[in-house]
């Protein structure tokens, strides 16, 4: 025996917890068998109980592709929906996570609270591959419905002191190794309609629906799909749901699927091994067990067509209001967003802006605004944060607070007292000018400058001295704004559905019926919706000649879209369009996506720039650069030509006064990049104010697997102009804006909302507005004059 108590040649064992080690870089848990023979090597064996791996979560809860959390100090929180079922069972939170290598692990830390209670604080120690930790949720923690789950960043960078630093520091989840694991394993997927939101999401945060169907697709079949889709969504909340319709005998369903079968009796029959008995004419909304649809799965059925149309509006979740009071996010970033109709305000603890102390350098502050599709108000409307905060005498003068509205800069204001500040309700105006119709984002940020950063000595990164504090009671303020819909408006449309979800009559659909292009129409339709209290009816076979006096969605393959559909959406000719190929858009569908905002992403160090990141923008015309090139060259002969482009010059770099090309400068059509996966063009039709809205790709089964990447809240949200063009590798977005717009009465024209749009309206023509108020001071000297004569005194 060795001096370990251990046989000679032998490996003793490690102390218990401790990481076993083998000598030669053997894997741990091997040994070195007994040496039978002196001298004779003998190799490693290793040993049959190897460590535990990283367990898979049986829930999924995750909602965004990529959830990143970057900066000092942040949080970020969403619901999650559970079951009666899985209440009653323990259950485990299990958190993968990565971080960046400058993070301090001795004074950084993730905390996860559910439902308000602190489950899990790690330390952030992870910065050579994902980690997953684990902590058992306790009793009584979760219940049945929505929970509130919230994670909370505070990161300490090793080093470096300055505000640039504070951009290296982040934390990143890996969704795969995040989600909550059950005692006894997975719990059977809901059972109940109530329990709809429970069916979760997957590992990249979306829900798929799965319609089974065998056969071929006929128009009442899409009509349905499209609906029920819709229904789904709407009970369900999901913020990104995936539509795909697959035949019988697909296996069990993946976790974030539902599988669902709707029709009539046949339909019923040719995908269910025991499909349910069709009681009268009433329809069926019920889930069922059936071997042959996918196990559990939620029929909605009826004996005639409209039986089904029935049961579809039974599942939809109904409201009276006329527009609702919030867009529900909540499932993907909590809380919901308020949603303003006209002037109003929201206090920051309704926003879930927390009264907060900062010791750091670089704080964000992040809420959702939503505002109506029929908003128009951006070129003269104003918001203001009536802000109620405090900073500390060793804050610098200097150091500013910035307010940012998706991704561009609306307004600043600088810290200026050399002795500290305290701000009671400091008024700090946000232009609208950055604020659209739908979701909009908005987040303050504060950089603090502070004399012991500059220095930076040992240690100088632990320091904790409160430098600035904001409190909940500070408010969000919207001022009136004008109320009249705009086409074309592709904001209007992804935000809220406009006009199609305000059309007394059926949305028309033009597609073909086959199934990727039937499953990409009812995702786009279903993402439509998320934000509605109703389901829009759809008519999938409208009569040709019904198409020219109402609004039309073309959904599908370039090729099979009529030459005359993408004249009046302004878009060249499908033969003129270079795609790149059918392999590479396939594989450009799942590329790598770009850091989200709604998932932790900062700003960048240096000053932001007007545009979105991943976002690029198009004037009305493509020849801009040769006019103005052909301008310069021939203003060049003449002193006179000269002297007047200067003068325009300078009203354009001045005012923003630009008088276009000649002849009215007539719009190119749009041609988008050969890198496109999803094209959007919205126009009119021929002989009316119809809108057209076409929504297409190279193929049917590219355009649907890039559907499902351009739906993601993160792309949908960013959409908006004339015209775009989306690339899935890429997450890029290269947008058209409209040369002119026509107006759609939405709300009474009384005077107030009158006087609203022609001060928008005169705003965003500075011209038209400098004649009339010449033409205004005209008319008032004549008068004068006039009224002087009469007098008997000269003018």
């Amino acid at each position: 025996m060795g001096p370990t108590g251990a046989p000679f040649g032998m490996t003793p064992p490690a102390p218990e917890g401790a990481p076993q080690s083998v000598p030669g870089g053997g894997s741990p848990g091997s040994v070195a068998p007994f040496q039978m023979v002196p001298g004779r090597p003998v190799a490693a064996v290793p040993a049959k109980i190897e460590p535990p791996g990283p367990r898979t979560p049986d829930r999924f809860i995750v909602p965004v592709p990529r959830l990143r959390l970057e900066g000092e100090s942040v949080s970020r929180g969403w619901v999650t929906w559970f079951t009666q079922q899985e209440v009653e069972r323990p259950a485990t939170l299990l958190i993968g996570y990565l971080n960046a290598i400058y993070v301090m692990p001795e004074r950084s830390r993730l905390r996860v609270t559910i439902n308000g209670q602190l489950v899990a604080e790690i330390p952030i120690a992870s910065p050579q591959g994902p980690t997953q930790v684990t902590a058992a949720i306790p009793a009584g923690v979760l219940r049945s419905g929505g929970n509130l789950i919230r994670i909370d960043m505070l990161a300490v960078h090793r080093t470096d002191c300055s505000i640039e630093s504070t951009y290296d520091l982040w934390v990143e989840l890996d969704n795969a190794l995040t989600g909550v694991a059950f005692g006894g394993g997975p719990v059977p997927p809901p059972v109940m309609v109530d329990d709809l939101p429970a069916v979760g999401v997957d590992a990249r945060g979306s829900t798929h629906i799965r319609f089974i169907h065998s056969g071929p697709i006929e128009p009442h079949h899409s009509a349905h799909f499209l609906a029920a889709a819709q229904a789904l969504t709407q009970r369900g909340s999901y913020s990104h749901p995936v539509v795909s319709i697959v035949g019988p005998n697909v296996g069990p369903a993946e976790p974030g699927t539902l599988n669902v079968v709707v029709g009539m009796a046949e339909d019923l029959r040719a995908v269910m091994a025991s499909p349910p008995a069709l009681m009268g004419g009433q329809p069926l909304v019920r889930f069922f067990n059936d071997n042959r649809a996918g196990g559990t799965v939620l029929v909605l059925g009826g004996e005639t067509a409209r039986s089904v149309d029935a049961a579809i509006e039974r599942l939809a979740a109904s409201s009276s209001q006329s527009e609702p009071s919030k867009l529900s996010i909540s499932s993907r970033f909590a809380p919901d967003a308020p949603y303003f109709t006209g002037a109003g305000s929201v206090r920051f603890s309704e926003l879930g802006v927390m009264t907060q102390e900062f010791s750091g350098r670089r704080l964000q502050l992040r809420f959702p605004i939503g505002l109506p599709a029929d908003f128009y108000g951006s070129a003269n409307g104003q918001a203001r944060i009536l802000l109620d905060a405090a900073y500390a005498p060793s804050v610098r003068p200097g150091s500013q607070l910035s307010v940012y509205v998706n991704g561009s800069l609306a307004s600043s204001y600088m810290l200026t007292d050399r002795h500290g500040g305290l701000m009671e309700r400091k008024v700090i105006k946000v232009p609208l000018t950055h604020f659209r119709a739908g979701l909009n984002r908005v987040w303050i940020e504060v950089m603090l400058d502070v004399d012991s950063d500059r220095i930076c000595g040992p240690g100088a990164t632990l320091e904790r001295d409160k430098r600035f504090v904001v409190f909940d009671s500070s408010e969000f303020v919207m001022d009136s704004f004008a109320r009249i819909g705009t086409s074309p408006n592709l904001a209007a449309f992804f935000g809220g559905g406009f006009p199609y979800f305000n059309a007394a009559q059926p949305i028309a659909v033009v597609m073909r019926q086959d199934t990727p292009t039937v499953a990409a129409a009812a995702t786009i339709m279903a993402r439509l919706s998320f934000a509605q209290e109703h389901i829009a009816p759809v008519d999938t076979s409208p009569p040709p000649a019904s198409l020219a006096s109402r609004p039309v969605l073309f959904i599908g393959e370039i090729n099979q879209i009529a030459p005359e559909v993408l004249r009046q959406v302004g878009v060249v000719d499908a033969s003129k369009i270079r795609w790149r190929t059918d392999r590479d858009a396939d594989k450009g569908a799942r590329g790598p996506a770009p850091v989200f905002w709604d998932g932790g992403a900062t700003l960048p160090p240096e000053p932001m720039p007007m545009l979105e990141q991943g976002v690029r923008v198009r004037s009305g015309s493509g020849n801009d650069a040769i006019f103005d090139r052909w301008r310069d060259q021939v203003a060049a002969g003449s002193n006179i030509s000269a002297e007047l482009l200067h003068f325009q010059k300078w009203l354009t770099g001045t005012f923003g006064v630009s008088f276009g090309m000649p002849n009215g400068g007539d719009v190119e059509p749009f041609n988008p990049p050969h890198n496109t996966s999803v094209l959007v063009a919205q126009g009119f039709a021929p002989n009316s104010d119809a809108v057209w809205t076409l929504i297409a790709g190279h193929t049917a089964e590219s355009f649907d697997a890039a559907i499902d990447e351009f739906t993601l809240p993160e792309f949908w949200a960013k959409s908006y102009g004339q015209a775009l063009a989306f690339d899935a590798a890429t997450g890029r977005l290269d947008i058209r804006m409209p040369s002119s717009v026509r107006f759609i009465v939405t709300q009474p024209l009384g005077p107030s909302n009158l006087r609203l749009i022609a001060a928008n309206w005169l705003s965003l023509n500075i011209v038209t507005y400098a004649l009339v108020l010449v033409l205004c001071c005209i008319a008032f000297a004549i008068v004068a004059s006039l009224l002087l004569r009469r007098t008997g005194r000269r003018a």
